[in-house]
């Protein structure tokens, strides 16, 4: 499961995530070190929470899922999308606020 990946790229704390999902932070961490496994209606919620499809998120797949943005997302898009998910938190908000005034 790619959870440590997901919760690195989104900036989070285990005890952040745990919070997140309202569950204890020591459940978080023994399906982060796969020591047990979320229910399906948990890892719905997982999915949610780091915006991937479930599929991606247990490791079946490396596309993120369906993003509903627009109709459909280009190869192109779906790489600056896998970048932008990499940034720390800060630079997230400076690459947004420089495209923005690009435009």
């Amino acid at each position: 499961m790619r959870l440590l990946e997901l919760r690195t790229e989104k900036g989070l704390s285990q005890r952040e995530a745990a919070k997140l999902l309202k569950i204890s932070q020591g459940t978080y961490n023994n399906w982060e070190n796969g020591r047990t496994q979320p229910s399906i209606e948990q890892l719905i919620t997982l999915a949610e929470l780091f915006s991937v499809s479930v599929d991606y998120l247990i490791g079946n797949t490396d596309e993120f899922g369906t993003v509903r943005v627009g109709s459909s997302i280009t190869e192109q898009e779906r790489t600056l999308l896998k970048c932008f998910r990499t940034l720390p938190k800060q630079a997230q908000e400076a690459l947004l606020c420089f495209l923005q005034k690009k435009e």
